[in-house]
């Protein structure tokens, strides 16, 4: 059985990173399912 090592990029991260998207992307990848959620909790609630 072969192993195979898990090596690391030298030039960036290796996973996903929040901070290599920009602030506002970020910022609307917070927001929309926020706003999602309390759009769904309204619609269930009958206020809308």
């Amino acid at each position: 059985m072969s192993h195979q090592t898990h090596r690391h990029n030298r030039e960036g991260p290796c996973h996903f990173s929040l901070m290599s998207l920009s602030a506002i992307k970020r910022l609307l990848l917070v927001a929309l399912p926020l706003l999602m959620l309390w759009a769904l909790v309204l619609w269930a609630g009958g206020w809308l």
